[in-house]
């Protein structure tokens, strides 16, 4: 036995060794004797981080604990050099320049996993950003050329009632924000104080408004506020700016850049993520994903969006731009199943074929909804108004409103924000893999999540239409996983309907209602959960 681990661990040494130079993710077993505690968050997390948590009654636990840093230092005095560390994970990102040092680290007794992530020597140094999540082209937009992207979905409902994204914190995790410090289309942003920091993932530094112009024509879309010219989806809300994408190359080192990025997004407060950057192959083909990958669980930049909303954060994401190429899926993480993943319709609603597809490699529902990323209006590093295509532009668009949805309904937990919104898209009853649910209605999602009772019970949101005319819709928030029972009475007290559905935890489930048998008159509902029994009169027209 003795001898058959000597030889595992002999292979696993050379097998490093033979890896070279470059980064490397190191894991932790635990964070002993950490300075810090749980029971004193202030030392590592911001006011507003642990105020999402209160809002959404989420503990905070170990994994909110820095790393231990004692396990750094002994690192770094091997010859590691630390780049970033995953709190989350429990994790370090190093670059080694001499592999020698490897064997060390794998004998640490508090060291249970070596990845290697990206040689020193970059595949193919000199390409140009290729299969990213746009395509750019140089039309001139005509006055007022954004109204479209908010009117398929109602957006401006809830602008004309004043939620503009105020008080609600965006980190983009992008390519780079060329210019974004100085055109005039985010002015406002600045004389505002509404751009909140910025960080560069990628080289270590501030300098993320010379790299890549993406997250310049993302950001448009959003925070841009130009009336009767172009105005973004959440003009009002905050924003950190940051650079998790090296443009030049694709490496899974970046999925770690976006972990990275995402755990500082959480740290300093932010409530929603837009990331419009989708992984499937790399440079290095041995890395390349699989769709059975596709699962939601599988890669390191999916797991990481698992992580960020099971801190209280809605991330938001393109579905990615491979609908008409031969791998056609959704890449990662839009497969994640707790965010929401947004594919691209034309401004008639119909769907843009270059849209990724789902459903995940486990069969369920991706993309999540849809919004205009086909001829959508951006404003680009000159500060040109233009028209561009790709699901990069249909997730901000979609985030910033969600921003709009958040500032309306502060105290609702992001799931609540994320199924009322699927609940209310326009084919919520029929999704399928192209569009998902359908194209939001925030006029809908509002007066859904406005009718919700907070008595932390099972209980009816809200029948719609109401009066009905031929069928209608319970809208049905459940706490627990449970069977609830649906009757319908007549004013003789006779049962004309029943019916049994299966509801989950935490969800608000729609439920459809065929009433065209019915005459015309007033009715009683009435719904059995496990905890309580709900009774409304509803009328058929």
């Amino acid at each position: 036995m003795k001898f058959k681990i000597y030889l595992f661990f002999l292979v696993f040494f050379y097998t490093l060794l033979s890896l070279g130079q470059g980064h490397y993710a190191i894991s932790f077993s635990d964070k002993n004797n950490s300075p810090y505690s749980i029971n004193s968050p202030y030392q590592f997390l911001s006011q507003k981080a642990i105020e999402r948590r209160l809002k959404q009654n989420i503990p905070i636990t170990s994994s909110d604990l820095p790393v231990n840093a004692t396990y750094i230092s002994i690192l770094t005095n091997l010859g590691a050099t630390p780049v970033y560390a995953s709190k989350w994970m429990n994790l370090v990102v190093v670059e080694i320049i001499d592999t020698s040092i490897l064997n060390n680290i794998q004998q640490l007794s508090f060291v249970t996993d070596i990845q290697f992530i990206k040689s020193s020597t970059t595949f193919n140094e000199n390409k140009k950003i290729s299969n990213k999540l746009y395509v750019e082209t140089t039309q001139e937009l005509d006055y007022g050329s954004s109204s479209n992207q908010l009117k398929i979905m109602e957006g401006d409902f809830l602008h004309n009632l004043g939620f503009k994204g105020n008080g609600v914190t965006i980190a983009v995790l992008d390519a780079g924000f060329t210019n974004a410090h100085q055109i005039g289309a985010f002015s406002s942003l600045w004389s505002n104080n509404q751009i909140l920091g910025f960080k560069d993932f990628v080289d270590g530094d501030d300098s993320v408004f010379v790299e890549h112009t993406h997250g310049t024509m993302v950001l448009s879309t959003m925070a841009t506020n130009i009336p009767g010219t172009l105005v973004g989806t959440a003009p009002n809300a905050n924003y950190y700016l940051l650079r998790t994408e090296d443009a030049l190359t694709e490496t899974l080192l970046e999925e770690y850049n976006w972990l990275a990025g995402a755990e500082f997004a959480d740290s300093v407060g932010a409530d929603i993520i837009n990331s419009s950057l989708g992984y499937t192959t790399f440079d290095d083909s041995t890395k390349n994903h699989t769709y059975a990958d596709m699962n939601g669980n599988t890669t390191i930049i999916s797991k990481a969006a698992n992580w960020a909303a099971e801190k209280g954060i809605l991330v938001v994401t393109s579905a990615g731009n491979s609908g008409s190429n031969n791998w056609k899926y959704i890449g990662a993480p839009a497969d994640a199943p707790k965010i929401l993943s947004i594919g691209a319709v034309d401004n008639d609603g119909v769907y843009a074929p270059f849209s990724s597809q789902g459903p995940t490699s486990d069969g369920r529902i991706k993309p999540n909804v849809v919004a205009v990323g086909k001829s959508a209006a951006i404003i680009n590093q000159n500060n040109e108004q233009v028209f561009s295509n790709g699901t990069s532009f249909s997730s901000p668009i979609m985030a910033g409103m969600m921003a709009c949805l958040w500032q309306a309904f502060p105290n609702k937990t992001y799931q609540q924000l994320k199924s009322a919104v699927e609940l209310t898209a326009h084919q919520a009853l029929t999704p399928d893999y192209l569009l998902g649910y359908g194209i939001p209605n925030f006029r809908k999602a509002y007066h859904l999540l406005a009718n919700i009772k907070d008595d932390n019970k099972n209980q009816i949101i809200t029948v719609y239409p109401h009066p009905f005319i031929e069928n209608f819709n319970i809208t049905f928030y459940s706490t627990s996983n449970q069977t609830i029972s649906i009757q319908l009475y007549d004013t003789y007290g006779k049962i004309i309907l029943s019916e049994k559905w299966d509801v989950n935890e935490n969800t608000l489930h729609l439920i459809p209602i065929n009433g065209f048998q019915l005459s015309s008159g007033i009715y009683v509902l009435k719904i059995n959960s496990s905890t309580k029994e709900i009774t409304q009169k509803i009328i058929k027209q």
